[in-house]
């Protein structure tokens, strides 16, 4: 892991640090508990990522999930790993009661990372995260079509408005919470 890499990870920690000691899970309001609860669990994930280039390039992949509750249930950490193996992520979300928002901080086998805020949609059964990543912004959309499926989109823009990315995924619950 680089310098800026280890930085970011000790400020995320810092940052996780502040907001538990802020925050505990039971002082959520009860329609912030619910979202992140169906993430727990292990899943069977299929991916299909565009990247716009140029060259323009295509590719599917296929792997495995499992999202527990962490630090006294007000975190999730949800972990990731490419079958065969070779990729990996790691994602960390919780609930900010100051901001009303939801967060999330991700890391990636490549050195990739980035932090978002989220918003529920009930009616929708969609979680939206927004953020900034080297110099671009995306949009995630986590939307769940089924207790055991989420069907999710990020989108990846440069600052000059052109679509570099778009991946779709499918996550499919292997094994109950």
């Amino acid at each position: 892991m680089n310098g800026a890499a280890q930085r970011f990870c000790l400020l995320v920690l810092a940052g996780l640090i502040v907001s538990q000691a802020r925050a505990e899970p039971g002082d959520w309001p009860p329609e912030a508990r619910p979202a992140l609860g169906r993430f727990v669990g292990e899943w069977d994930t299929h991916t299909s990522i565009r990247n716009e280039g140029p060259p323009v390039r295509e590719f599917q992949t296929e792997g495995r999930a499992v999202c527990r509750k962490t630090l006294e249930g007000g975190y999730f950490e949800f972990r990731t790993s490419s079958v065969p193996p070779g990729q990996a992520d790691l994602q960390v979300m919780t609930y900010d009661v100051k901001t009303g928002r939801y967060q999330q901080w991700v890391f990636d086998s490549d050195g990739y990372h980035h932090e978002a805020e989220g918003r529920w949609d009930p009616a929708t059964s969609t979680l939206t995260w927004e953020g900034h990543a080297e110099g671009n912004t995306f949009v995630i959309e986590d939307h769940w079509t089924a207790p055991n499926r989420l069907e999710w989109t990020m989108k990846r823009t440069a600052a000059d408005g052109r679509q570099l990315q778009s991946i779709k995924g499918v996550l499919t619950r292997s094994k109950a919470r």
